[in-house]
């Protein structure tokens, strides 16, 4: 009897100190309804670049982030003249980079640069930073809705907004390892996840359907303020 007693009282004592444990362990963000866009201008040609890559990386596949944001690796090209061309790069990225810096007022472009919601930049391994931007985009008030099918190598965007919006659709790839023999990140092989391959903006709100390129694996849509840059809804569909 006595034996019963104390395996019950230990079994008590094992529960409450369970409890006390997971009540005083630290809790995870309270991130917003809202899907946040967080878009990282990088290069494979820059040195500090690999630690932003990561990060969104790693965001993508935390499971307290990965239903929340939507992220996006732009490679620009104004890197490809020192010494490594990063496949990825196009002049378009770098364009659209350009537009933020004109948004933000800042002197000159650089990476890595992250640009939360279209609405607030920082550099992009700022890990702290990126999340605490990250949650206050999540817990904005909703406006407009936007929603992806992919089939067939095709993605058909429903878009929705009671405002004046610009629809943009961004297809993008995962995974992609590149080994990089010369530039400042020579002699290292690395991965890259959420590289943008195609950007099409069929302009005011409506639905439409995309071809994909073969190398996509997955699809982002949002509506983005022409003038603000704001993104105020956003959507990401995966093969």
């Amino acid at each position: 009897m006595r034996r019963a007693a104390a395996s019950l009282a230990l079994l008590v004592l094992v529960a409450v100190v369970g409890f006390a444990i997971r009540a005083n362990a630290p809790q995870g963000p309270k991130l917003g309804p809202n899907p946040v866009v967080v878009e990282l201008f990088t290069s494979q040609g820059c040195s500090s670049c690999p630690p932003a890559d990561e990060l969104l990386r790693a965001l993508a596949k935390d499971p307290a982030y990965a239903k929340t944001i939507v992220p996006l690796a732009y490679h620009v090209d104004y890197w490809d003249h020192l010494g490594w061309r990063d496949p990825f790069s196009s002049k378009q990225y770098t364009l659209r980079q350009m537009m933020y810096q004109k948004q933000f007022g800042l002197t000159s472009a650089y990476t890595p640069q992250a640009v939360v919601g279209g609405s607030k930049q920082l550099v992009g391994s700022q890990a702290n930073e990126l999340r605490k931007a990250i949650l206050e985009d999540s817990q904005r008030a909703s406006e407009g809705k936007v929603m992806v099918l992919l089939r067939d190598g095709q993605a058909a965007v429903h878009a929705e907004s009671k405002s004046s919006r610009d629809l943009v659709i961004v297809a993008f790839q995962d995974g992609a390892k590149t080994q990089i023999v010369q530039g400042e990140n020579r002699g290292t092989t690395v991965v890259n996840d959420a590289i943008v391959r195609q950007v099409t903006r069929p302009g005011a709100v409506h639905d439409t359907v995309v071809n994909l390129p073969p190398e996509a694996t997955g699809v982002a849509a949002f509506l983005q303020d022409r003038t603000t840059m704001r993104i105020y809804a956003a959507t990401v569909a995966r093969r």
